[in-house]
């Protein structure tokens, strides 16, 4: 298996943290802004509740839960079915067809995105 190394020349940038913050910060005021500009234009448009915030942390962290139990699970069955270690199977991944990588990783995809969209209509 290949080890990466970071060039010491090139270092950390802060700009894509820096352009998540601002897409963040431009969404939470949205959220707050854009219902009031709404019933402004209309008034008998509803406002959202501002619990929808808290249901969305709730659903976030159960995700993340479930998906650590997941990992957990996996690696006790691998040991207990005596199969070779996660490392070990990561750097046979590049000996399969192109192909054959596509599939793992929509499979993959689309497990983890059923995963949240299940935890999110749970929580909802």
């Amino acid at each position: 298996m290949k080890t990466l190394k970071i060039n010491p020349s090139v270092g950390f940038t802060w700009k894509p943290v820096l352009v998540l913050v601002i897409a963040v910060t431009f969404i939470m005021v949205g959220w707050q802004a854009l219902p009031l500009l709404l019933q402004q234009l209309m008034p008998e448009v509803g406002l959202l509740d501002n619990g929808i915030w808290q249901l969305l942390l709730f659903a976030f962290i159960s995700y993340l839960i479930m998906l650590g139990i997941c990992m957990l699970l996996f690696t006790w069955l691998l040991k207990w079915f005596g199969l070779p270690q996660i490392n070990t199977m990561v750097s046979q991944f590049k000996a399969l067809t192109s192909w054959q990588q596509f599939v793992l990783y929509w499979a993959s995809f689309a497990l983890l995105f059923l995963g949240s969209l299940l935890s999110l209509a749970a929580i909802f």
